[in-house]
């Protein structure tokens, strides 16, 4: 099983700052082994970041400035026209996540950003949309969260097994920022592991039955006093 449509898979690719893109593997943490392939143990280490090297010095910094959107880009493979992102199939939520670099990433200092599941009005996942804008996904960077290095963790949760126990297929990915013009506010912060169990609601669900009471798992979303949430998607995306 853990092999089956591994070409429907994906991993963060890259990001776009200031509407430029950073470039492949820019800033973002190096996967051990298959870079495409899932975590399935929520309690694992691997949900962190995926396998990886967890050492602050792995990859560049890209500098972001509070309040500013940026994109986080999704792809299976090369990230041509043709590259299908993550399959079809593979439909669930989108969630994104910061920490900071100077504080031990196993403790209790993850706070959730963004998060996006089903959307009842056009009957669409998080996955379906990233899909349609060919990887991409808007996030702001909150306003008023303090200047510094951050990891910001990026992640699927595919949901097409999950109606057995243990088969819901975590995509995370780690990426290094350095956040400035911040202000002094400091989320409360969650474990991970430890955000998610394998028998969560929105983890062990059958979402076909029906998908608009999905209830996306983890931590509520940090929503800073003058940085609304948005969830919106590049001129990209297909129309």
């Amino acid at each position: 099983m853990m092999f089956s449509g591994v070409f429907g898979h994906t991993f963060l690719n890259n990001l776009i700052i200031d509407g430029k893109d950073t470039g492949t593997g820019k800033s973002i943490r190096p996967v051990t082994g298959m870079q495409t392939m899932f975590v399935l143990n929520p309690s694992s280490v691997d949900i962190r970041c995926r396998p990886g090297n967890q050492s602050p010095n792995a990859t560049d910094v890209c500098p972001v400035k509070a309040g500013s959107k940026i994109g986080v880009e999704w792809h299976h493979d090369t990230g041509g026209p043709t590259d299908r992102v993550i399959s079809e199939s593979h439909r669930g939520p989108c969630l994104v996540y910061m920490a900071r670099m100077d504080q031990p990433i196993a403790g209790a200092v993850w706070f959730k950003i963004y998060e996006e599941g089903y959307t009842s009005k056009t009957k669409q996942w998080c996955t379906d949309k990233i899909r349609a804008s060919h990887g991409v996904l808007n996030i702001t960077i909150p306003a008023n969260i303090q200047s510094g290095n951050y990891l910001l963790r990026t992640e699927i949760i595919a949901l097409h097994e999950a109606q057995k126990k243990g088969y819901a297929q975590f995509y995370p990915n780690c990426a290094q920022v350095n956040v400035v013009s911040g202000g002094s506010a400091k989320p409360q912060g969650y474990k991970i592991p430890g955000i998610y169990k394998a028998d969560d609601p929105g983890i062990f669900v059958n979402y076909r039955k029906d998908p608009t009471s999905y209830v996306i798992p983890g931590p509520p979303v940090y929503v800073s006093g003058n940085a609304k949430i948005e969830r919106f998607y590049t001129s990209s995306a297909v129309n």
